[in-house]
């Protein structure tokens, strides 16, 4: 059998805060429903109630009452201690947690390189082709030592991000 869930203690000032999240219109999404969550668990409500009216799961209700009791002691500190920094620290406390992942494969310099290059115009270059195509601006990125390897692929989602696409006319144009 589950046992009741415990409210979370907040003070007035958390409670102010985390209520302009949770009725903020210009917030990100979830933050605005971790605040709820701590809220609503504030007021009473049980893990599943939250769960059901929220219409998230109940781990995910367990997870955010978990994160922000876990930081109770720091919140009281900082609300007394420095206050105007309690705002920043909720936020944090609701925020997704870095994910380790693989290091980016380019620097931004390389995708500005590649992108600048996609902007002029190859005959200018003393190139034999009026146009590039992805598989063009590949070949001459690795040729002019801007990336050692490269895919199609990824030439084709550096231009697309800045909202450039093969033209029928001279070099690149913008969509």
């Amino acid at each position: 059998m589950w046992e009741k869930a415990k409210s979370i203690e907040l003070s007035e000032k958390q409670k102010e805060i985390l209520e302009a999240y949770a009725k903020g219109t210009h917030v990100q999404l979830n933050l605005k429903m971790r605040s709820e969550i701590v809220l609503r668990s504030s007021n009473g409500d049980s893990n599943n109630k939250i769960s059901k009216e929220m219409g998230i799961g109940r781990s995910t209700v367990i997870r955010w009452k978990d994160r922000y009791e876990y930081a109770f002691e720091v919140l009281e500190k900082v609300e007394i201690e420095e206050p105007r920094k309690l705002k920043q620290l909720i936020t944090n406390i609701l925020s997704d947690l870095e994910r380790p992942g693989a290091p980016a494969t380019f620097t931004d310099a390389q995708k500005a390189l590649i992108i600048a290059l996609a902007c002029l115009d190859p005959e200018e270059l003393g190139l034999p082709f009026s146009n590039w195509s992805n598989s063009l601006l590949q070949i001459e990125s690795i040729k002019s030592g801007i990336v050692d390897s490269i895919s199609v692929s990824q030439i084709g989602l550096f231009l697309k991000s800045r909202g450039i696409k093969a033209s029928s006319s001279k070099g690149m144009a913008k969509s």
